[in-house]
């Protein structure tokens, strides 16, 4: 029996779990490794595809399914088998193709499980791609990549994407959500995917106490998993995030996730 028996921990990656370089540090990595060897359960709930999460894999120390496509796939990797899967579902061809017609050149990627395709490939496209270490399919039209897909990304400037924003909400926040996961992404999933659900999805799947469930996130995606747990913001996440969570620990250039599992040490040591 350790310590941590019962408690699930999920994590948000970019900006929480990694540092701004992308990096899991090792300060982190050993945190981890102790909470987990304690009897603990560590996940991450990120908006990163099963694609984009898979360079990462290797490195970070899971040992429950993950939540992916900020809660619409969870996956198993100990028996290999996905847990839950949502695809876009409703008018979301209409929407793309409104939203796009509305905003032509919009950098925009479809999401499937295990891979990404991208249209109006843009310099933020490239960044994107390249901090996840994804690689994808270039395409001019949706028709290249039929569906289902479980999400879209639109993702250009800042400002460009409020206006996005602001146009796909007034005409379609009945069927789906919009949702910036950083200032240059805004994800469109059907109304009701988050990543609260995704961990109270886990939680249930796993048998825990929800008093036993904990979460950490710094921007827009994760606000709903922030306020739904006891949770921590990093000091470098958004006004938003920090006023959602219970607790603010240091940035994640400071190895945000191994205070996480210091307060966690006092909590249940």
């Amino acid at each position: 029996m350790g310590i941590f028996d019962g408690v699930l921990l999920a994590a948000d990656i970019d900006g929480t779990l990694l540092n701004r370089k992308h990096e899991l540090t090792a300060p982190v990595r050993a945190a981890l490794e102790s909470f987990t060897a304690r009897g603990g359960l560590f996940t991450v709930a990120t908006g990163r595809s099963f694609a984009g999460f898979a360079a990462l894999r290797p490195l970070v120390p899971l040992n429950a399914p993950v939540i992916l496509s900020n809660g619409a796939y969870i996956y198993d990797y100990a028996v290999g088998r996905e847990l839950h899967t949502e695809w876009l579902s409703g008018p979301f061809e209409e929407a793309l193709h409104d939203i796009q017609a509305r905003f032509p050149g919009l950098g925009t990627e479809l999401h499937w499980p295990g891979r990404v395709a991208v249209m109006n490939y843009n310099r933020w496209n490239e960044v994107h791609m390249t901090s996840v270490r994804c690689t994808f399919d270039e395409i001019k039209d949706p028709s290249d990549a039929p569906p289902p897909w479980l999400k879209l990304l639109f993702v250009d400037e800042h400002e460009t994407l409020k206006e996005v924003a602001g146009y796909a909400i007034s005409r379609y926040k009945e069927h789906f959500s919009f949702v910036f996961s950083a200032k240059c992404l805004l994800e469109m999933q059907n109304a009701g995917v988050n990543k609260a659900v995704g961990v109270k999805m886990l939680a249930e799947m796993l048998s825990l106490d929800e008093k036993n469930v904990y979460t950490a996130g710094d921007a827009g995606n994760d606000l709903g998993m922030l306020r739904a747990y006891e949770s921590f913001a990093p000091a470098s996440g958004t006004a938003e995030a920090r006023a959602a969570a219970s607790h603010t620990v240091p940035s994640c250039d400071e190895d945000a996730m191994a205070a996480v599992v210091a307060f966690l040490e006092q909590r249940y040591g």
